[in-house]
């Protein structure tokens, strides 16, 4: 069953991420302006991640190393007459993570993301946001069978727009990630996530 659910939650963020690329372009030819000054983002995150291991009861550490590729699309709220004081983004969030403990290794992978920022003031934003993944780590653990694993996240955090077209921002993201019981055993790893960076508005 969670093998089914996987499939059909990645097939159909393929479907919306391409929907997400596709529509701002056909949103300009058709207007011949874009409402918003800035539209898309890119930005640089790390910090430190923690969890346990649940049958070897050690610690599974390491050094997050995302991009984050977003695009603005609170218009489709406001397409179905909901206009929302803050912004809801989608982005995709492609990630070399280097990993520390048990023992010196990596993951790589990409997330998709979605993300809601509600202003406080003109310049200080908080931000929920939450997502599935794809990862493939080079260590082999008691609680993986596979190396290719699916994750779900979800966080929030506070931003601070110290330029025009530039945020700083922290925040706190909790993962699971697990192989969909492709095979046994699949105990799953819960980390903790400490996520700081710098997202550049263009």
């Amino acid at each position: 069953i969670a093998t089914v659910f996987y499939r059909k939650a990645f097939l159909v963020i393929i479907v919306l991420s391409l929907f997400f690329l596709v529509m701002p372009a056909i949103s300009y030819a058709q207007d011949g302006e874009v409402e918003q000054e800035y539209s898309r983002e890119f930005g640089l995150f790390s910090g430190w991640a923690d969890g346990k291991l649940k049958y070897s009861q050690g610690k599974y550490q390491m050094v997050p190393l995302h991009l984050q590729i977003g695009f603005d699309i609170t218009y489709m709220l406001e397409n179905i007459n909901i206009d929302p004081p803050g912004n809801l983004k989608f982005y995709f969030e492609p990630f070399i993570n280097p990993i520390l403990n048990p023992a010196e290794n990596v993951e790589v992978g990409n997330n998709f993301m979605l993300k809601y920022s509600h202003p406080l003031t003109q310049k200080l934003s908080v931000f929920i946001e939450s997502g599935l993944g794809l990862l493939y780590t080079t260590l082999h653990t008691y609680e993986q069978a596979t190396q290719f694993n699916f994750s779900q996240q979800v966080g929030g955090g506070i931003s601070y727009l110290f330029a025009k077209d530039k945020v700083v921002s922290i925040g706190y993201r909790r993962r699971h990630f697990s192989n969909a019981d492709i095979e046994e055993p699949n105990a799953g790893i819960d980390m903790d996530y400490i996520l700081c960076g710098i997202t550049i508005f263009y």
